[in-house]
């Protein structure tokens, strides 16, 4: 039962990257503002490392894993922090995108032990 909630959550995961990209890329070409900028920042990362893997380690501690992805994930989560004026749609979708990474980094592409 574990393994199909991870495969969901995997799939839920890269639906909110991708629906994350897409709407930061058309807010873009509408009308240029600064938070998009970090909401397809930290959106676009973990979709370019599933489609060319430039990240498949942890870090020197063996804490961090994919330490170049949660860098990009995290400056934009911190750019749409401090450019955005109000509650409003590019916070809920990088609060979701960070939650979501966290998620399936942490969590979903576990092995569960079973052999």
């Amino acid at each position: 039962m574990s393994s199909v909630l991870k495969r969901v959550c995997s799939y839920l995961f890269l639906a909110w990257m991708l629906a994350s990209t897409a709407i930061a890329l058309v807010a873009l070409l509408r009308e240029f503002a600064l938070p998009w900028l970090g909401i397809l920042l930290s959106a676009a990362a973990p979709l370019v490392n599933r489609v060319l893997p430039f990240d498949r380690g942890f870090s020197m501690n063996m804490k961090v894993k994919m330490p170049l992805v949660s860098l990009f994930v995290m400056l934009g989560v911190a750019w749409v922090l401090l450019t955005v004026p109000e509650r409003s749609w590019p916070l809920w979708l990088v609060l979701g995108t960070l939650g979501s990474f966290l998620l399936d980094t942490y969590w979903a592409s576990q092995d569960d032990g079973n052999v």
